[in-house]
């Protein structure tokens, strides 16, 4: 009787077990990190969210952002940085049956504030930048690529644009990006 019950648990524990992913309720953290879309290579964002998934692969995204955009004046580069504060709602658009692969669109609303050339107004040969720092607000769209490596570890190939009012800066600011997010 004892080799019976052995051998069914074999049995049943041998066959692949797929395990519960993106249940409602549950949380992750992301990490996410890229380049701007623009002339200059250097530009750069780094950003780090909460999410809580609800029913059917959807999910609400809550994440803080900073990024850091630099524009050449003749022999230097005057660096404009901008941190913001996201809240949006994703949506799974495609995802596979095993849940491993997920396609989804977010759409968010975005708050924060801007910094240009460290809050010094007047530049290295005298001249005045007309642009102050200011409050920063608008929305956001992102189109997101999410492999499951595990139940717990998501890579997440990113492509996104902001679309921000009361700016100094291009009203539009598209970016790529990767990130990695630990569902708790």
């Amino acid at each position: 009787m004892k080799r019976f019950i052995i051998i069914i648990v074999l049995l049943i524990t041998n066959h692949a077990i797929s395990a519960q992913r993106i249940l409602p309720k549950q949380k992750g953290v992301e990490i996410n990190s890229g380049i701007l879309v623009s002339e200059n290579s250097d530009n750069y964002f780094i950003s780090a969210g909460l999410i809580v998934h609800s029913k059917k692969g959807n999910y609400l995204l809550y994440s803080l952002d900073y990024s850091r955009e630099e524009i050449q004046y003749r022999t230097c580069k005057i660096p404009m940085e901008t941190i913001t504060a996201e809240a949006g709602y994703s949506l799974n658009m495609i995802g596979n049956r095993k849940k491993s692969l997920m396609i989804n669109a977010t759409i968010s609303a975005i708050a924060g504030y801007e910094i240009i050339n460290r809050d010094e107004r007047i530049l290295f040969d005298g001249s005045v930048i007309i642009n102050e720092s200011s409050l920063v607000y608008g929305a956001a769209g992102r189109l997101t690529a999410e492999f499951y490596l595990s139940d717990r570890f998501t890579l997440i190939a990113s492509g996104r644009t902001k679309i921000l009012w009361n700016t100094s800066q291009n009203q539009f600011t598209p970016s790529v990006g990767i990130g990695l997010r630990i569902n708790l």
